[in-house]
């Protein structure tokens, strides 16, 4: 009986080559421009190398939105903020407080019990007035709310009660324990929350009372990985931009992938090069689209290494006066490889980031 032919496959090595290779020439085809720019069916030059011209982005409705507080100098600076945002767009503003039980012990109830806490709430509701009091500006609409319960949690559910448009918070810019301990509520809202998120670093609002300067935003940085989702940050960040008449900058950046370690260094540095040339022509293309559609200047930038890295350093670079991301909103594993940009973006960036959920 004779034996079927062997099949001789090729080494391991080359194989998992040819697939990194083939992966980045997938990722790098200017496929975002054939989704988004480039359909135009029914245009007048007809076929898929025609332009369709998109209506300008409408817009974002802003007319609620929810800032919180925990009372600190640091917390206070997030409530300016909204206040001035609010200021220029018309909006009303909640300040809202959440008182956060103790933790339960084993075998025990809680240590401080429920009336304790309903005696303190009354107490909180006059310092939230007294805030709003000091920092109220013209005409804005302020008011307050008091929550019960882990902070990150109460924050998101009030926004979904309240049909919030935005909500606003301080970050405290630490790492290591002390990111542990105080930068977690701002990246749990800005996971879950059902609408976008507005994280401010501290500093960036003036600590002194009344006297900071109208809000401005000059500059806005708009990171894009040419995805379906990322296609919503640059709507939401253009209809700001015309809002406050403000420049994009939008930003695309090269990752490095470790199989560029096993490619060697001169292969490295060429399919690199390739990548960041595509990449320029394809956001080069959406910069133009957008300049024509909604008459917002926008440029377009390249650069290569860690996404969450080179949008803060753009971000000090240009100047930019707020950032304009999407978060994908996933949990577990996914959230890691998918959502840890953003979140890393918020720690870390030096100005206002607004997280638009994808």
């Amino acid at each position: 009986m004779s034996r079927a032919p062997r099949v001789r496959r090729a080494p391991l090595l080359p194989r998992v080559i040819a697939r990194a290779r083939k992966a980045r020439e997938i990722a790098d085809a200017p496929s975002f421009i054939d989704r988004t720019a480039m359909k135009g069916k029914g245009s007048k030059h007809g076929g898929r190398g025609s332009r369709e011209t998109e209506a300008p982005a409408p817009l974002p409705t802003i007319r609620k939105i929810l800032a919180t507080t925990d009372f600190s100098d640091h917390s206070r600076a997030g409530v300016r903020y909204a206040v001035r945002l609010a200021e220029t767009l018309g909006a009303a503003v909640e300040v809202m407080y959440v008182i956060e039980p103790p933790p339960r012990m084993a075998g025990t109830d809680v240590l401080v019990p429920v009336p304790q806490i309903a005696e303190v709430t009354p107490r909180v509701r006059a310092h939230l007035e007294q805030l709003v009091r000091e920092e109220a500006r013209g005409d804005v609409r302020l008011s307050v709310s008091v929550g019960i319960g882990t902070p990150w949690y109460e924050i998101t559910t009030r926004a979904r009660v309240g049909a919030m448009d935005l909500v606003v918070l301080a970050t405290h810019g630490h790492t290591g324990i002390k990111h542990a301990l105080l930068g977690s509520t701002a990246e749990r809202v800005v996971r879950h929350a059902p609408c976008p998120v507005l994280t401010v670093p501290v500093g960036v609002v003036s600590r002194r009372a009344r006297e900071a300067p109208m809000l401005k935003v000059q500059r806005i940085l708009v990171p894009v990985d040419f995805s379906k989702v990322s296609k919503r940050a640059i709507r939401y960040a253009t209809a700001l931009a015309r809002q406050f008449g403000a420049e994009l900058t939008l930003l695309h950046v090269v990752e490095h992938l470790a199989i560029d370690r096993i490619l060697g260094l001169a292969q490295s540095a060429e399919a690199l090069a390739a990548s960041m040339k595509q990449a320029r022509v394809e956001l080069e293309a959406v910069a133009a689209r957008v300049d024509e559609a909604s008459e917002v200047s926008a440029t377009a930038t390249i650069r290569d290494g860690a996404p969450f890295r080179e949008i803060c350093d753009t971000a000090k670079r240009v100047g930019a006066d707020l950032i304009v991301l999407t978060t994908r909103g996933q949990g577990g594993m996914t959230r890691v490889i998918l959502g840890s940009t953003a979140e890393r973006v918020v720690r870390h960036a030096p100005c206002p980031v607004l997280a638009v959920r994808g």
